[in-house]
């Protein structure tokens, strides 16, 4: 193995690490589609934001260890390709991050008397973002965009549902509190999911 692909592989496993973190991130917030005890709520937003914040950090020093793999080895064709898609993919699993964070908040706000356990239909539309979001990390594993079929049909499902409900806010002269909250949770379960689409596209360029 040469010295360029002993690093590549280095840097695979950072990205690896922060895919392992992000996947705890969203199976924390899909617990909060089902907790009602403020106390297990506020449990789970701490641990939340303790998680985005240690990813933050992750992806910090991943971008650093990337550029320095760049500057010391001038990598060229495949090679630069692959430090490329890392770069890229670690900012995606850093916004799927970021997007449950801002969910957690949301779930927050309705506290303490109504929250995200209340938005049933959004219940199911975050299983489907898990699903595809963990589909785009078992590909990250294996670097290479083996379930862009999945997530491309779970993308179409979730846009069609956030469509649905842009029509129904249009339909309003004065928005509900819960109306809106709903449809400001759908945006950012729209956005994770595209995240994860964005993640089997650049993989798409390392094997194309």
């Amino acid at each position: 193995m040469s010295i360029i692909t002993s690093e590549l592989e280095k840097l695979k496993i950072g990205l690896v690490r922060m895919s392992l973190m992000v996947k705890r991130v969203v199976h924390v917030t899909q617990e909060l589609f089902n907790a009602e005890a403020f106390e297990s709520r506020e449990k789970l937003w701490g641990e939340l934001e303790d998680l985005v914040i240690i990813l933050d950090e992750m992806r910090k020093d991943l971008v650093n260890e990337v550029l320095m793999f760049i500057a010391k080895t001038q990598p060229l064709g495949r090679e630069l390709l692959a430090a490329h898609v890392i770069l890229s993919t670690a900012y995606d699993v850093h916004r799927i991050s970021r997007y449950c964070r801002e969910i957690a908040r949301i779930d927050s706000m309705l506290a303490p008397s109504s929250g995200l356990n209340r938005l049933v239909s959004l219940s199911d539309m975050f299983k489907l973002a898990v699903e595809a979001v963990e589909a785009a990390l078992d590909d990250i594993f294996e670097f290479a965009p083996k379930r862009s079929v999945l997530i491309s049909s779970i993308d179409f499902q979730v846009d069609e549902a956030y469509k649905k409900i842009l029509t129904m806010l249009a339909s309003f002269i004065n928005v509900p509190r819960e109306v809106a909250f709903e449809a400001l949770v759908m945006r950012h379960i729209e956005r994770i999911v595209d995240h994860a689409q964005y993640i089997e596209q650049h993989l798409s360029g390392v094997v194309a």
